[in-house]
């Protein structure tokens, strides 16, 4: 069974070193490492220059984290794919463990948390729990699925079925559609003890900036419309996140236009805004009486 690690970048020059080598660092028979950059105007091409035929590098102009989703995809030839950000890295051991799991159980995907402390080492033992929610996400609930980018794997048939995805600017549609697509079209796995590190700094696009609030509602508007279009059975998954987008950012005497404005040549159809503007309302409500506001 042969993987590939998919990693993107984007001016992470300063961090690139000990992501690759992460990788590279693994034992196990058969991977490549596929590197995508994205425009960067830093030092990261000629650190990836550096390393020669050990990895692959996909050189494109800036499109985004999604448009380094669909270019890594397509220069890929492994049976399971994992992602992975370039500032962050795989802990020893990573791909054989995960790889075991997959042989072990009918999987179509499988997620490892993350640790943010660069001193950890791996588990000796795992956690694993089964996942299997796609009637929960057909009804539109959407199951909690509490990893970054850097913990996602697929096997390539249901990747397949994901990628190549829109291309959006920023972060607003990258890992959580990826995450609940895969949830509705295969079952899972979950791997409770990280076997990956997170770092956390200064020029993270999402995780524990100041930008997060701002991006999340974005983040789930667009994701609920892409889910949408894409996939018939999750209609009600996609106008439950875009009413939850919008809740977040709008009060409620213009939750009505904005759900006109927001679902107008979308995948629901017009007449979907009295529904999503009633359902932004009921949020938009419960959010008031959590956070104690009149």
């Amino acid at each position: 069974m042969k993987i590939s690690v998919l990693i993107n970048n984007f001016n992470y020059g300063r961090y690139l070193r000990p992501c690759i080598d992460s990788v590279l660092s693994q034992v196990y028979p058969d991977f490549e490492v596929i590197v995508v950059d994205d425009g960067s105007t830093d030092d990261s091409q000629e650190i990836l220059a550096s390393y020669g035929e050990r990895i692959l590098t996909v050189l494109k102009e800036n499109g985004g984290q999604a448009s380094s989703f669909n270019a890594g995809f397509a220069a890929a030839s492994g049976d399971i794919l994992f992602l992975l950000d370039a500032d962050d890295a795989f802990l020893p051991g990573k791909l054989a463990r995960i790889a075991e799991i997959y042989d072990r159980n009918e999987i179509d995907w499988c997620f490892d948390r993350v640790t943010t402390e660069e001193s950890d080492q791996p588990p000796a033992e795992l956690q694993v729990t089964l996942f299997d929610k796609r009637d929960t996400l057909r009804r539109g609930g959407f199951p909690s699925l509490p990893v970054p980018t850097s913990g996602l794997s697929f096997r390539r048939n249901l990747l397949s079925q994901i990628l190549p995805m829109s291309v959006a600017t920023d972060v607003v549609l990258s890992d959580n559609y990826i995450k609940f697509a895969a949830a509705y079209l295969g079952r899972g796995a979950i791997v409770e003890t990280p076997l990956t590190f997170q770092r956390i700094h200064e020029s993270n696009r999402y995780t524990g900036t100041s930008r997060a609030k701002t991006l999340r509602p974005r983040i789930m508007i667009a994701t609920g419309l892409e889910l949408a279009r894409r996939y018939d059975g999750l209609q009600a998954l996609g106008k439950s996140l875009v009413a939850g987008g919008i809740a977040e950012t709008t009060s409620l005497l213009k939750l009505r236009g904005e759900a006109r404005n927001t679902v107008a040549g979308g995948p629901f159809g017009d007449a979907a805004a009295t529904e999503v503007a009633l359902m932004a309302a009921r949020k938009r409500l419960g959010n008031m009486l959590r956070r104690g506001q009149s």
